[in-house]
């Protein structure tokens, strides 16, 4: 029995992409980092509270690995005196993705304000 064209064109194209899958699996393979999370913290100010200090906070994970209970601390620092703190809790944070959260601090916005950010610690799930 002689197979028609569409059957040559089908059986081509089925061997082409196992064979691409096969090459992009092998790379992978052999060029996988296995780095540890590499966590950045990024702060907005809330513009539609203007009259109160509350900020938006994003948590992006760069590395490879997930980060599990995330604990940051922002210091609110006004004329180089520290002069109030807030703790952010995330539950996790997965591989190359962004939380968000917001913090309100108790002392009122002023223009000469600036914020200190330290991640205190997280676990390997």
């Amino acid at each position: 029995m002689k197979k028609n064209p569409l059957e040559w064109f089908v059986f081509g194209l089925s061997v082409a992409l196992i064979l691409a899958l096969m090459g992009y699996l092998g790379v992978k393979a052999f060029d996988y980092r296995d780095t540890p999370p590499d966590l950045h913290v990024k702060i907005f100010p809330e513009k539609a509270r203007s009259n109160q200090n509350i900020h938006r906070v994003e948590l992006v994970n760069l590395g490879e690995q997930t980060a599990e209970n995330v604990l940051v601390e922002i210091t609110l620092y006004q004329e180089g005196k520290e002069i109030d703190k807030a703790e952010l809790s995330f539950p996790l944070a997965p591989k190359e993705s962004v939380q968000e959260a917001w913090i309100t601090f108790k002392k009122q916005k002023h223009g000469n304000q600036r914020m200190s950010v330290h991640v205190l610690g997280y676990n390997k799930p």
